[in-house]
């Protein structure tokens, strides 16, 4: 042990022993200082990795959410998927569905022109059919009228009277004298509309017109329209009145409707023209004058006491130029059958055409202008 002291101090002299341990120390102190560095730099490495691998964790749970919300996504996206297959399913059997329904429309479409074309043709033949009967009954009436025609000629004969209606061409003057006409009423029978005036002939220049009809005021004429029962026989109402009837709810059976247009089978109008009626245009004509004859009379008692309307009333009624004979004394019996005349040859009925009485009304007026004036 001396021995190796020795061989050191020695190998070392006490100068070099201090350098020595001043080395050692520096050395030392260097390597304390770099070791301290090391721990430290060691600590902010453990703690930069604690810090990467708490993000780590951060990002396995984001990762975690993400690959969950992925896969819920997935399982909404093959829900989708399955649910745009069902709804293409549905629109494909829908689609067919639609188009079998079209294909039956079509088919019903069809089906229902030619329900259409049947009605048609069904309406068709009942107008042929009622034609063929119009056609019947106007045969068996021409022979009557026929018959009625001859005998009025070979009464104006007997009688030498004018009677085959031409208007303007009776002498009024002769006819007042003759047959003690004290009023003239004027009848003007339309196909829509009807009115009638009326004056003493002694008091020509005072012509009234009435204008107060059943449900109807202060209006000169009023509607050709008459309201029957359910069958057809009895008059209820007519004029405006007949338009104003409402149907009886409580009698779900009542079927009577308003008869109107019934002149139109007066003239040269084709029958495909002329409006279907309930009952036989005559009777209709009759009833209708038979209803404004009543209220003929009712005025004319009420402005004149004493006015026998058999005896004291020249009836005049307009009619179309067109008129034929046959419906002239259609016309006449018709009036007579509404009571109006007591004799079917009764000169106390006068037919006026439209277009004369226009004129004689215009020709009148105009001489009561001065030369100067205005016609």
């Amino acid at each position: 042990m001396t021995d190796e002291c020795s061989n050191s101090e020695n190998l070392f002299p006490a100068d070099n022993q201090h350098e020595v341990v001043e080395k050692l120390e520096t050395g030392f102190k260097k390597f304390n200082d770099k070791f301290t560095n090391l721990l430290e730099e060691n600590q902010r490495i453990k703690q930069h990795n604690k810090n990467l691998q708490e993000k780590n964790q951060e990002i396995s749970r984001t990762n975690l959410e993400l690959n969950n919300k992925y896969q819920e996504i997935s399982r909404n996206n093959s829900k989708l998927i399955e649910e745009n297959e069902k709804i293409l399913r549905i629109n494909n059997d829908l689609k067919e569905k639609f188009q079998n329904i079209n294909e039956q429309f079509e088919k019903l479409q069809k089906d229902l022109n030619l329900e259409k074309q049947k009605n048609k043709e069904i309406q068709r033949l009942e107008v042929i059919s009622q034609n063929l009967e119009k056609n019947l009954k106007i045969l068996e009436v021409d022979e009557i009228d026929i018959n009625t025609v001859n005998a009025f000629k070979e009464n104006n004969e007997q009688k030498n009277c004018n009677i085959n209606n031409n208007p303007t061409t009776f002498a009024l003057n002769n006819i007042e004298r003759s047959h003690n006409i004290r009023i003239i009423v004027g009848l003007d029978f339309g196909v829509t509309y009807s009115g009638f005036s009326y004056c003493h002939v002694n008091d020509d220049q005072n012509i009234y017109t009435n204008c107060d009809w059943p449900g109807k005021a202060f209006q000169s004429k009023t509607n050709t329209v008459l309201q029957y029962d359910d069958e057809y026989i009895n008059v209820l109402c007519w004029g405006a009145e007949a338009l104003s009837v409402r149907p009886n709810r409580k009698n779900r059976k009542q079927n009577s409707k308003p008869v109107e247009l019934f002149k139109l089978y007066l003239g040269d109008l084709p029958d495909n023209l002329k409006p279907i009626l309930p009952i036989d245009y005559k009777k209709a004509i009759t009833d209708y004058l038979r209803e404004i004859g009543k209220l003929i009379k009712e005025n004319i008692r009420c402005n004149w006491h004493g006015i026998d309307y058999s005896e004291n009333v020249l009836l005049v009624l307009t009619i179309p130029a067109e008129y034929s004979e046959t419906d002239k004394v259609i016309m006449r019996q018709c009036v007579y059958n509404a009571n109006l005349i007591e004799d079917i040859y009764s000169r106390k009925l006068q037919f006026a055409t439209e277009s004369e009485a226009t004129a004689i009304y215009c020709l009148k007026d105009y001489f009561n202008y001065e030369i100067e004036g205005k016609f």
